[in-house]
């Protein structure tokens, strides 16, 4: 390897390695500075000062901002500049940290925070004492969901809405699961006897009267008690897109893949039986070279047939997971590629295609009864898909219609603003491929919305409606799947879950989890703010006191039963 330059830059400057100092540290050499700068014999410059101290001034003046800039009481901001406070504040944030990363939870993480960080000398740590705690703190949360709830829902416009339902299992018992999808505001999370669909009306039909919103939707599995509940509660039922793709995978991607293997296997077997005819071939004699030939012939023959059955397979494999994959492209309002509305004939179309595909690829495969069965499962859940699509449509035509728009307002409308609203509305799902793919469109939609001659405030107003009309569509019940999954987690953190605290569990979902925009989801169902959860447990919730001095003395216990016995 040859260098390229043999002279270095002259003018390049020097690299320094950057001082990372404690927080402790900092509060010391903070302290020592303004000591410095206020004696009254031989007073310093704050330059000599951050010399005496090996501080660069800028750093040190800097440290003071810092000090100076927080919002903080000023007794705690004092506490924490001290290195004492400095030294307290670094335990019990490496305490949090390591027990929120590796440390257990529930009661036992709480003891061992409570340890780590020194606040056990100031805190009863006892599982009696801790475990009281925790009960006071269910009651409050409790009591904040219910008055928060009846307040925003006496507030909230009355509006349809769509649902997520599924069911999850744990201790031989559903529970039944009920989620807004467009805000995730956990409606329903309650065990129940049975799954039935009278069951789902009992306990989803007050509830929505609570809220104060009727239900338009519902997104599910196939599952038959949920479609009879929706259908008893007026409602309309979107089959969710993954369970038809899964349905398919399931019945053909093992197989395929089996197949494949075996024959790439008996590719290399052959490739490997013509690499050693070849080789006798050039170590046999001229009596035998006729022979050798025959079979270098034969094996080349062999390895040329099982190379096409190899492609053959592999080919058939990439053609169903490209048709699975291109469903979930394909159930969209808009096309992803032109940004242009679809209709429910083209969607329909390409379902049946790739179905085809699908289809076609596990006859000649000669794939099992069950496969088929599950193909077959698959192309039903399509076409009630494909149902609630066209009932899409006409919804979206209604909805255009009620906005009274003229002819070139209403193109405006359906060229530019639904299939801006509808991308932005799935951009934070999308793949970092996908989006890579639909940026260009995204850029060319906002630059059209930009530029439009038509005033700001009907743009703002038709944007407003688009998201709305935009999110009326939905093909996933993903969120309840995910809720699903925390419950798995907090069942077997908690060992059970009673009715108490899977109660203030709910209601730390729904107003205290928030997204990347500061938004809680109780805040986007009610489309109002909402008192701080955190805060409302700080001045209501009492702490256990500081922990008692404990008689382990045996001899003394001994004694005083001793003298019980004998009074």
């Amino acid at each position: 390897m040859t260098t390229v330059f043999a002279n270095t830059l002259q003018n390049a400057t020097a690299s320094y390695r950057k001082v990372h100092r404690t927080q402790p540290a900092i509060a010391r050499k903070i302290i020592a500075f303004q000591e410095l700068i206020n004696l009254e014999k031989k007073k310093k410059s704050a330059r000599e000062a951050a010399d005496l101290l090996e501080v660069p001034n800028s750093t040190m003046q800097s440290w003071r901002e810092q000090e100076s800039l927080q919002k903080v009481p000023i007794e705690l901001k004092s506490f924490f500049s001290t290195p004492v406070g400095a030294v307290f504040l670094q335990r019990l944030v490496i305490a949090a940290m390591k027990l929120l990363k590796c440390g257990p939870g529930g009661i036992r993480g709480m003891q061992e925070f409570l340890r780590n960080s020194g606040l056990d000398l100031f805190v009863a740590s006892s599982e009696g004492a801790l475990q009281s705690f925790w009960k006071r703190c269910e009651i409050k949360i409790l009591d904040f969901g219910n008055s928060e709830e009846k307040r925003l829902a006496t507030t909230m416009r009355l509006r349809k809405i769509t649902v997520g339902l599924d069911e999850m299992f744990r201790s031989h018992l559903p529970c039944l699961v009920a989620i807004e999808v467009v805000s995730n505001y956990i409606l329903l999370e309650k065990f129940t006897e049975d799954r039935t669909a009278d069951t789902w009306i009992k306990e989803l039909q007050p509830r929505l009267k609570e809220v104060n919103v009727g239900l338009s939707q519902v997104v599910s599995d196939l599952c038959g008690a949920i479609r009879a509940s929706t259908k008893a509660l007026g409602a309309v039922h979107s089959p969710d897109l993954f369970h038809s793709q899964h349905d398919i995978s399931k019945a053909t991607s093992a197989a395929l893949s089996s197949q494949e293997r075996s024959a790439e296997k008996a590719l290399n077997n052959a490739e490997e039986k013509l690499k050693r005819s070849h080789r006798k071939l050039h170590l046999s004699g001229k009596n035998c070279g006729e022979q050798r030939q025959c079979d270098v012939k034969e094996a080349t023959h062999d390895r040329d047939r099982l190379k096409v059955e190899f492609e053959k397979k592999k080919k058939r494999r990439e053609a169903v997971k490209s048709a699975v994959r291109e469903m979930g492209e394909i159930h969209h309002p808009i096309d992803l590629q032109t940004g242009k509305v679809q209709t429910a004939l083209d969607i329909e179309s390409k379902f049946n295609e790739r179905l085809k595909t699908a289809k076609e690829c596990a006859e000649e495969a000669k794939l099992s009864k069950s496969s088929m069965d599950r193909i077959e499962k698959a192309r039903r859940a399509f076409d009630l898909i494909t149902c609630y699509v066209k009932y899409f449509f006409i919804i979206y035509t209604a909805f255009v219609e009620g906005l009274r728009l003229s002819p070139d307002q209403e193109k405006f409308f359906n060229e530019v603003v639904f299939p801006l609203c509808y991308l932005k509305m799935i951009w934070r799902r999308l793949t970092k491929k996908a989006k890579e793919g639909q940026c260009e469109l995204l850029s060319i939609l906002e630059a059209k919305i930009r530029d439009t001659h038509w005033p700001e405030e009907f743009v703002k107003e038709w944007m407003t409606q688009g998201k709305e009309l935009a999110e009326t569509f939905q093909r996933s019940s993903s969120c309840v799947e995910g809720r699903n999954g925390a419950l798995s987690l907090n069942h077997h953190r908690f060992h059970r879950l009673n009715e108490r605290t899977l109660k203030a569990l709910t209601i730390v979902h729904n107003f205290d989890v928030k997204r990347p925009d500061g938004t809680t989801a109780a805040e986007r169902f009610f489309e109002a703010k909402h008192a701080n959860l955190f805060d409302f447990l700080v001045a209501n919730v009492r702490i256990p006191g500081r922990p008692k001095k404990q008689n382990h003395d045996i001899h003394k216990r001994l004694l005083g039963r001793e003298k019980r016995l004998v009074a």
